[in-house]
């Protein structure tokens, strides 16, 4: 009883602790958080289901094979009844159907009747071949694998080597030099090939692993065909006419020191020119796109220099203040208070312990404004306008009415300033090196991708 009540207050204690939790979650965020449970919920729901539709097993112990010259399959499944405990994982390897002997004899056969539509392209047949054959490889549906070879059919040895290679392998077919009203009779050397089930039962468990690696080869079967010259066009014909006389031509002046090309054809007139180098055209598009780039770039840096010039001011703003204020604070007005901070920025520019920056540029041009006997009114609005920047807009509102109102507490409204200044001063700082963080990601993400091409390329190469 002792135990059960501890459990309980221990319980009501988690509870009232959820609770609170639960309290303080913003509505938003609690909807965002049960909308991810209810859709990984749904998602795993779909993937038990998907597991029981799309079993392998069917009546308890019956696996499908995959179709004739599938690759075989590895399947992970459970089995119960090896141990009392637990169900024992195991991965089985199932190999695709296979024909029997006497299957794929008659599938092979009935390739062989067919053979013709399955070759043949084109308004052609093997009687009269004069374009390029589509010898296959591989009869998916049927899981048949074909190699083909070429034999010319000719008494004189030297038809044959001419001839021997008339039709490659994948069915392309060199007929272009066949003379006119020639025929070349031949046939195509066609195996077949798959695995079938081994017929050896008696053998030990040994030899049949071994036979089940080998493939069945059919007996070489002979396709006849007939191959005549190619059916060319007549631009094709005069082409051939004019290759034909040029290489002849070539070949009875090999002694001299030039080639003499026909200025002649078939009662053509022939002229030659040397083939042009087109890419000057590109040139010009490139000049173009060049320029294009140059304005867009030359905008680029101009917001550049503008949004660097523009941190920089806001960087020294604080600084600007707080000497505003030092200045001020020890009896000088607001007028002498700028001239001394703006020698002070110049000695340390003279001396080089200070790069010139944009502030001291416009402290420098504010004290012209002031030896040539502006107003002073004119000179702060004229310093406010060409900065542009809100702090130093407000910190001229600041001096206008100080000098318009007579207002006597500027000290303590430059403190008030000076304290936001420096915290501008805090998250402009952060924000810059966030943003140089971010530009850091392009060189990290090369160096990436060069690190994976070097792993990557090796190993590709390795393995072909």
């Amino acid at each position: 009883m002792k135990s059960k009540a501890i459990f309980q207050s221990a319980f009501c204690k988690w509870q009232k602790l959820f609770i609170s939790k639960y309290e303080k979650i913003p509505q938003k965020i609690l909807k965002e958080q049960i909308l991810c449970i209810a859709v990984s919920l749904f998602l795993s729901a779909i993937v038990f289901f998907s597991s029981f539709t799309d079993s392998v097993i069917t009546n308890g112990n019956l696996i499908k094979r995959s179709a004739y010259g599938s690759s075989n399959k590895t399947i992970s499944i459970e089995v119960s009844g090896l141990s009392e405990s637990k169900n024992i994982p195991l991965d089985i390897t199932v190999n695709s159907r296979r024909y029997t002997k006497e299957e794929a004899d008659h599938v092979f056969s009935e390739i062989v009747e067919n053979i013709e539509g399955i070759i043949i392209k084109d308004e052609q047949s093997l009687a009269c071949v004069s374009h390029d054959l589509q010898l296959v490889t591989r009869l998916k549906d049927y899981g048949i694998e074909l190699s083909w070879d070429f034999y010319p059919e000719t008494d004189d040895p030297t038809d044959y080597r001419k001839y021997r290679h008339l039709i490659e392998d994948d069915g392309t077919v060199h007929n272009e030099d066949i003379p006119e009203g020639s025929v070349i009779n031949g046939y195509l050397s066609l195996i077949m090939s798959t695995y079938i089930v081994p017929e050896a039962q008696n053998d030990t468990e040994q030899d049949s692993k071994d036979y089940i690696k080998i493939k069945y080869h059919s007996e070489p079967y002979k396709i006849y065909v007939n191959v005549v010259p190619k059916r060319l066009s007549e631009h094709e014909l005069l082409l051939k006419a004019l290759n034909d006389r040029i290489s002849a031509a070539n070949l009875s002046t090999l002694g001299e020191d030039s080639l003499s090309l026909p200025l002649e054809l078939d009662g053509l007139s022939l002229s030659y020119h040397e083939a042009q180098d087109h890419t000057y055209i590109i040139f010009p598009f490139l000049g173009i796109i060049a320029a294009i780039a140059i304005y867009l770039r030359h905008g680029s840096q101009k917001k550049e220099e503008k949004k660097k010039r523009e941190n920089m001011l806001m960087l020294d703003y604080s600084d600007l203040v707080s000497k505003l204020m030092v200045y001020t604070g020890a009896g000088l007005t607001i007028k002498n208070s700028f001239i001394s901070i703006s020698e002070s920025y110049d000695n340390l520019v003279n001396r080089g312990v200070k790069p010139d920056r944009p502030l001291s540029k416009e402290l420098r041009t504010l004290c012209h404004q002031f030896h040539r006997n502006m107003p002073e009114s004119e000179v702060y609005l004229d310093f406010g306008r060409r900065i542009n920047l809100k702090p130093y807009t407000k910190l001229i509102s600041l001096i206008e009415q100080n000098r318009k109102t007579g207002t006597k507490n500027l000290r303590a409204m430059l403190e008030l300033e000076m304290n936001d200044a420096f915290d501008q001063r805090k998250n402009a700082a952060k924000r810059l090196g966030e943003e140089a963080g971010t530009k850091l990601l392009l060189p990290l993400f090369l160096m990436l991708s060069i690190v994976m091409v070097i792993v990557i390329v090796p190993a590709l190469t390795a393995i072909s």
